[in-house]
């Protein structure tokens, strides 16, 4: 018997970039498991990270490193006898490859990497079978584009490269992984790429575009020697054509991308082909229901769907995630735009993109009779979720004549979505494309009206809204539509409280209102409910903006509705505000926050930070109170409107406080603080809001606002009505000390005049 000489590895003559954690858990897992298979897609790095792993565990096994490439075995017959080649077996007097292989290895502690596998998959799982069974100190290191379906098999799956996520740290940009490749790449093709602040953005967005894919990346990289990013990004619509290298040292397959996924769907069965190419017309990916209904027809019947699905899974053509407890099915970017072209050869690209804009559409559909309920959170969570295709579908019915109602549907019963604060740009644009059709059908086109006059309200356009609604109002005169005819009314609110005249607003809102009740909209009458009684507080009557608050709280715990009761939770806080009561306020604001953290509403949360950051104000935490002033700036930044959108009354209070902070901390110091949080997302946000909440110390009444003893003589003092020059003379401080004294005791109270800190004091005094 000839020993199996242990192989050297071939050297490559490229670094190794990136994966560290992947090389150290596959290096665990090759150590505690018999036969691991790493699995990915053509191009996604799956030889390159065997040979790095096996040489890093060589001195591991006894008798090193055995490395079979089966990638130019055409003959499943073939793949014994490239074994056998492989392991030095010279006995030609057994003509049974397997048998030559298993007497090499059956003494040996080996490490057996047998590289590409997926072309002749059933053989190369029939040989490994055979010399896991009869060679018992040999471990296999497979890789396939599919796992090789052999009990006992580790799947470790090989992921895309790790992609930056913003531009807002250059450091971590170069050093993430995808990045790191495409720079070092380059500059083997003599391009010297560095990432700066103004390239870093393109840099970024090639990657993704990329997926992350190393050969895809270094393919690239090479076309950076005549192409600049922005050019290469420009051309990526044309990938396999752009995409080509020229290395002698590559596989024939790996010198395009094209070649490369013509490899992988060579491997698929014409109905998984059939699959792949349906599955293209979803941007962002779908869930089964979605995948059945828009690709389950002709020669696929919808009940195949999830194992072919299974099938594209296992080949690495589809990426399956849970989201929620819900599979949810993508393509890399390669292989979605494979399968267009696919599609668009066999002729159904067109009648795919009608069925799935038709899905989106029954689904808005669904989301806007069904919002008044228990699921309103899904429904937002699955749009934001779908967005990418619910803008691909839309797309599709604004340019083609038969699908300009589709997309007109579609928009108006996303109002919710766009409303939450995600998308509202986007959202209004695609109205906008909607309204400069000719031939949409009035009843949609009014409701569309309607809807972007919310949106334009909610960005801060108070100048088209009204011009919108006088159109709506016409339209829905004419169709003799009275639901319509009263949320013009309370659109129509809307527009005079934006624009200061809180007063004129509410005999609008309780017309709309009372009709809304009457033809039974309970959604648009719960979402008028607390903008009425938002106007009734900035019109002077606090008290029955509270009962109205009542009102949809007591509505939403019998309908399990939540998106209007957080909104109401805000309002009554504001209530609880305006009467000093802090311990009120901090209950009213916890319960929205935690309402928030299901539903991500930008608008929302952005009012509540802005509450949040008044009461730790008042209760003497003024520096805490600047970084929620922050998150709340963030937010508007990153949703595009700002607090000035809703109003002289929301928006005087927001600056009120702001310039409390200015007093107090000085506006360096202020300005400092707020920045600390200039990068909140919403998540972040809602947390910070309900930390600063759940350390807040106030009294149930209100009283306690963290008066120090100083500031508790000052502002008895001041209570007595001496000025500050005589305040100080009475301490023996200076009337420097005194004038800061008594701006952090008006932020504190949360009073503008001496004579409030004057009543405050007193009502203090009379609780106690």
């Amino acid at each position: 018997m000839t020993d199996p000489t242990p192989q050297m590895l071939a050297t490559p003559l490229t670094s190794f970039v990136g994966r560290r954690e992947l090389l150290h858990h596959a290096e665990q897992v090759v150590r505690e498991q018999r036969l691991v298979t790493l699995v990915g897609p053509g191009g996604i790095g799956k030889t390159r990270l065997s040979m790095v792993l096996a040489d890093a565990l060589r001195t591991e096994f006894l008798d090193g490193v055995i490395m079979v490439a089966l990638d130019a075995v055409q003959d499943p017959a073939g793949v014994a006898w490239r074994v056998a080649s492989a392991v030095h077996s010279v006995d030609q007097s057994i003509q049974d490859p397997l048998a030559q292989v298993i007497r090499q290895l059956r003494e040996r502690r080996v490490l057996l990497l047998v590289d590409n596998c997926e072309h002749v998959l059933e053989a190369a799982a029939d040989l490994v079978m055979a010399v896991l069974r009869d060679c018992p100190q040999v471990h296999v290191l497979a890789t396939s584009i599919e796992p090789l379906g052999i009990s006992g098999e580790r799947v470790v799956s090989v992921p895309p490269l790790q992609l930056p996520v913003s531009c807002a740290d250059l450091e971590a940009v170069r050093h993430s992984e995808a990045v790191h490749l495409l720079v070092e790449r380059a500059a083997q093709a003599g391009v010297d790429l560095d990432v700066t602040p103004a390239n870093c953005r393109q840099v970024i967005e090639l990657c993704e575009h990329l997926d992350g894919m190393p050969l895809a990346i270094e393919l690239a990289a090479a076309r950076l020697r005549s192409l600049t990013v922005g050019d290469l990004l420009e051309r990526l619509g044309h990938r396999f054509a752009v995409l080509k290298g020229s290395s002698r040292d590559l596989l024939p397959r790996h010198r395009t991308l094209e070649a490369l996924v013509d490899w992988t769907y060579e491997l698929c069965s014409p109905a998984e082909q059939l699959l792949w190419s349906r599955l293209a017309v979803f941007r962002g990916g779908s869930d089964l229901e979605a995948a059945e209904a828009v690709c389950g027809f002709g020669s696929i019947d919808p009940v195949e769907v999830l194992d072919l699905l299974d099938g594209l899974v296992a080949k690495s053509v589809v990426v399956a995630v849970v989201v929620e407890g819900q599979a949810y099915y993508r393509q890399l970017v390669t292989m979605r735009d494979y399968g267009e072209r696919v599609a668009e050869r066999h002729g159904e690209w067109e009648e795919l993109r009608r069925r799935h804009a038709l899905l989106h559409r029954d689904r808005g559909r669904r989301m806007h009779t069904e919002w008044v309920g228990p699921h309103q959170a899904a429904w937002l969570r699955r749009a934001r979720r779908d967005y990418a295709d619910i803008v691909a579908s839309m797309d599709w019915g604004t340019s083609t004549p038969d699908g300009h109602d589709v997309a007109a549907e579609t928009a108006a019963n996303l109002r919710y979505f766009w409303a939450s604060g995600y998308n509202m740009s986007a959202g209004r644009y695609r109205l906008e494309r909607v309204l400069a059709l000719p031939d949409v059908a009035p009843s949609l086109r009014c409701e569309c009206l309607l809807v972007i006059s919310w949106v334009s309200l909610l960005q801060g356009d108070h100048t088209d809204a009204p011009r919108y609604l006088a159109e709506a109002q016409a339209l829905a005169t004419e169709l003799g539509d009275r639901r319509r005819l009263a949320e013009v009314q309370t659109w129509t609110g809307l527009v005079h409280f934006f624009t200061g005249d809180a007063a004129g607003a509410v005999p609008y809102y309780q017309r709309g209102i009372a009709e809304l009740r009457e033809v039974g909209d309970v959604a648009a009458r719960q979402a008028a409910m607390f903008q009425l009684a938002l106007c009734q507080i900035y019109s002077g009557d606090p008290a029955a903006g509270g009962a109205t608050c009542e009102e949809i709280l007591e509505e939403s715990r019998r309908d399990q509705e939540a998106w209007v009761k957080a909104y109401a939770l805000w309002v009554a806080g504001i209530v609880r505000w305006r009467q000093g009561d802090l311990a009120g306020v901090r209950e009213y604001a916890t319960a929205a926050l935690r309402l928030q953290q299901v539903f991500q509403d930008a608008i929302c949360t952005a009012h509540l930070m802005l509450l949040v950051g008044q009461v730790v104000m008042a209760a003497g935490e003024v520096r805490r109170a600047a970084r929620l002033q922050g998150a709340a700036d963030a937010l508007w930044v990153l949703h595009g409107t700002g607090i000035d959108a809703f109003g002289p009354g929301l928006a005087g209070d927001a600056r009120e406080s702001r310039e409390r902070l200015f007093r107090v901390l000085g506006r360096t110091e202020a300005g400092t603080l707020m920045a600390e949080s200039a990068g909140v997302d919403v998540p972040r946000a809602i947390a910070l809001a309900l930390a600063e909440l759940d350390r807040l110390e106030v009294s149930q009444h209100g009283g306690e606002v963290g008066l120090t003893r100083r500031e508790a003589q000052v502002a008895e003092l001041l209570a007595e009505g001496l000025s500050n020059k005589q305040i100080a003379g009475r301490l023996t401080i200076s009337t420097r000390t005194v004038d800061g004294h008594v701006e952090r005791i008006l932020a504190k109270f949360g009073v503008t005049s001496r004579s409030q800190v004057a009543v405050r004091l007193r009502e203090t005094e009379a609780r106690a």
